[in-house]
């Protein structure tokens, strides 16, 4: 693992319960939702970053619509 990489995993373990507890308060369902409002309001990038911008906000909105499905399984 990459210097890098150790930082990343270590500050996510540090917040792994604050988000945990973010999830459990505001559920999934609107976490997602407002990361694709989010994303998609941003307007400064250009041609390449707006590709992985679609792509990402499209992997989300697919998300949000089979998590519904795959939580009472």
């Amino acid at each position: 693992m990459v210097a890098s990489e150790v930082k990343r995993e270590v500050k996510y373990l540090e917040k792994k319960e604050k988000i945990k507890n973010l999830l459990e308060t505001f559920g999934y369902e609107n976490i997602l939702r407002y990361m694709i409002e989010d994303l998609d309001n941003i307007e400064d990038i250009n041609t390449s970053q707006s590709m992985y911008l679609f792509r990402l906000i499209s992997c989300l909105e697919d998300a949000l619509e089979t998590y519904p499905r795959i939580k009472n399984v």
